[in-house]
């Protein structure tokens, strides 16, 4: 039987979706890096935006109120290389944000100095060997705020301060769906504006938290109300854990820990 002209148009529109967008990003240039994360919101499909080896971008205002960079609208990923995306402004501004509905996925990369946290994700976020490092907040709750899904993999959070926030804060703050494996969470610093605030230096568990070989050390939680602060994990509400913690590295308030030594 031979091939229709039909065929040959469906299995040439089959290899078109299936290939994504991709844009390589020269080191320094963050213009460039701001455009092609709009262009990638424009276009349907899957967009890949490459950084150059070990490259830096420096961010020096907003993309839009509130955000360093365009939020994500749509399926992007982001090949690092090893480069670095910084801010550097006296705004508060925090650097990246996932829209409801949409996907990031980051790999090889550091996200540094947000200046109201650093990651705000409402819809699905994938990190391999991804470093959220030397980002502050004063209003915000979260360097990492988390109402979607976050999957994090050989990934570190280090180095981040909340200072007097006026709700309940955590250097990373689930609402939603957060699976952390090999991943190191140190030396981060959460101060409460108020005693009756729940505060944690780690994570501050609302939704669901699943752990394997999570390092978790060094973190700190000031706040006046004892039993709603931890320098570890917090886990309130609803909140579910599940998974290989070292002793002593949940709080639990409420919620339901299963925990395998």
């Amino acid at each position: 039987m031979r091939p229709t002209p039909l065929l040959f148009i469906a299995i040439a529109l089959l290899s078109l979706t299936g290939c994504a967008q991709q844009t390589a990003i020269a080191n320094h240039d963050s213009a460039a890096l701001v455009q092609a994360i709009r262009a990638a919101n424009q276009t349907p499909g899957k967009d890949v935006i490459r950084l150059a080896h070990r490259g830096l971008y420096v961010i020096g205002g907003p993309a839009e109120p509130g955000l360093l960079l365009p939020a994500i609208r749509g399926e992007l990923q982001i090949i690092g290389d090893g480069a670095e995306i910084r801010g550097y402004t006296g705004d508060k501004l925090a650097l990246l944000q996932i829209d409801k509905g949409s996907t990031l996925a980051l790999d090889n990369l550091s996200l540094a100095e947000g200046s109201e946290g650093a990651v705000r994700n409402f819809g699905a976020l994938r990190m391999t060997a991804v470093r959220i490092i030397d980002s502050t907040g004063s209003r915000s709750s979260a360097i990492v705020l988390n109402h979607g899904d976050i999957d994090a993999v050989d990934s570190e959070i280090a180095y981040n301060t909340l200072a007097g926030a006026h709700r309940d804060a955590g250097t990373v703050l689930n609402f939603g769906r957060i699976v952390l494996d090999r991943t190191t969470i140190h030396d981060n610093r959460a101060i409460g504006g108020s005693p009756n605030l729940a505060v944690a230096g780690g994570v501050l568990n609302y939704g669901s938290l699943r752990v394997d070989g999570l390092v978790m050390q060094d973190n700190d939680a000031e706040q006046g109300a004892a039993a709603l602060q931890a320098d570890g994990i917090l886990n309130l509400g609803n909140g579910e854990v599940e998974g290989a913690t070292a002793r002593g590295a949940i709080r639990n308030g409420g919620g339901l820990a299963i925990l395998n030594p």
